[in-house]
């Protein structure tokens, strides 16, 4: 069995080795917002405006080093919505700590890889990997623990902008099992919404399931777009992104979030017919 354990306590002293690192280092350019975090029991509370807290220059760099320290439960927070920072910080390849930050980097990412594959391929149920992390990783917030810095070395990197990304989640559903859950629904359903369960039923059987969609509605989240010589990569961008090149880039901090502005549809794509709704999820007919 792999040690957990000491690879948790190199994880924490890699860390704390990278925050001395950061507080003696300047950047070409560092800009890091921190995004306001969900209290626990709000995390189904709608979302309709997302404002970040801009840091720039020591003061980011110092915000970066929590944010990769940021990976224990934290009262009043809630622990299953991520806390993030958002933000870029450009290191010149000549500083004398930007090959140490480098190293510490990849080093701390295989550690937390070693881990995830261990709590994974060592522990078949779940609450035996619930145990392999909490009882290695006292107070560790899983989804903080496991999330990767990304580090692009040498990658002639032009731009790198903020956005965010509001998708739903849209996947095709056994349709025997959606009526079922659609007769449970009517078993004990107010008179009032008879009729709507009724129809929905109607139109899902009438539906081939291959043309049965489920629409989730999936959290709003920052990703960065980070476009190099070679063209453009997106990632999410839960932490702060580590370049490192002589090249001078463009960069910009993460604007807020307004619900009330959404992105209009393409012309040109073709809509879904709405079924009707289930559980707060939207049943639809793939377009032809």
């Amino acid at each position: 069995m792999t040690d957990i354990k000491s690879l948790f306590d190199q994880l924490t002293a890699n860390l704390q080795q990278l925050e001395k690192l950061f507080s003696t280092t300047k950047a070409v350019q560092a800009l890091v917002s921190r995004i306001p975090c969900v209290i626990k029991g709000q995390e189904q509370a709608a979302i309709n405006q997302i404002t970040p807290e801009l840091s720039t220059d020591m003061l980011a760099m110092k915000l970066a080093s929590e944010a990769f320290q940021d990976i224990h439960i934290k009262h009043p927070f809630s622990q299953k919505s991520a806390r993030r920072y958002v933000g870029v910080i450009h290191l010149h390849p000549e500083h004398q700590n930007t090959a140490k930050i480098v190293l510490l980097i990849k080093a701390i990412n295989t550690i937390k890889a070693e881990i995830e594959h261990a709590v994974v391929s060592e522990n078949v149920s779940r609450q035996a990997r619930f145990s392999a992390i909490h009882d290695n990783c006292p107070g560790v917030m899983t989804v903080h623990l496991y999330r990767k810095i990304h580090c692009l070395e040498n990658e002639s990197v032009k731009s790198v902008r903020f956005s965010w990304q509001r998708k739903d989640s849209l996947h095709q559903p056994d349709k025997l099992k959606l009526l079922g859950e659609i007769n449970a629904e009517k078993e004990r359903a107010m008179p009032d919404n008879q009729l709507a369960l009724d129809q929905l039923q109607q139109k899902v059987t009438s539906t081939p399931e291959q043309d049965l969609r489920i629409r989730r509605p999936v959290k709003v989240q920052p990703a960065a777009n980070i476009v190099r010589v070679i063209g453009l990569k997106t990632v999410t961008a839960p932490l702060p992104i580590i370049i490192v090149q002589k090249e001078a880039l463009a960069a910009s901090e993460v604007m807020a979030f307004i619900a009330s502005q959404v992105r209009q549809q393409r012309s040109d794509k073709r809509k879904n017919t709405l079924l009707g709704t289930l559980s707060g999820h939207t049943i639809e007919r793939v377009a032809l």
